[in-house]
């Protein structure tokens, strides 16, 4: 006999919070046909929506290996002047005139599929450097192979 009503079925694991939800359904970009009209997908696309597009801030710890993480900027952010202001760097506050634009071929893997972006971002020179690593190390590699 049930004294508290019919008995409740009891999740299996513990309950998926926002957060997960918006890391499984994320896009980096976009599409019409990425809406496929579920609670996750339109909880995905509000979040994308009040994303600022225009510049996106750049994750560089690792930028020896060649790995770059970007994201947009988010209403904070903008708020700061963060990413176009200031250096678009995640670690970097450097502000003022030594800031330069940039436009990156933002290539990543998003589902499986390789997939890439152009995207713009700004920052100091220190963080240029390490931007364009790969290549500089490259370049000079053959110069002194020239010699």
């Amino acid at each position: 006999m049930n004294w508290f009503g019919p008995q409740q079925q009891k999740q299996e694991g513990p309950a998926k919070t926002d957060h997960d939800i918006l890391r499984e359904h994320h896009k980096f970009l976009r599409t019409e046909a990425d809406d496929d009209g579920s609670w996750e997908s339109r909880l995905a696309k509000r979040y994308y929506d009040r994303l600022y597009r225009e510049y996106v801030i750049c994750d560089l710890q690792k930028y020896k290996e060649a790995k770059v993480g970007m994201r947009w900027r988010t209403e904070a952010e903008v708020v700061q002047g963060k990413g176009q202001f200031v250096c678009g760097n995640k670690k970097c506050s450097n502000r003022g005139s030594g800031l330069r634009s940039y436009e990156v071929n933002f290539k990543y893997v998003e589902g499986g599929q390789v997939k890439q972006a152009l995207v713009k971002v700004r920052l100091c020179e220190g963080c240029a450097y390490k931007l364009n690593y790969k290549h500089i190390k490259a370049w000079r590699k053959k110069q002194k192979k020239k010699k």
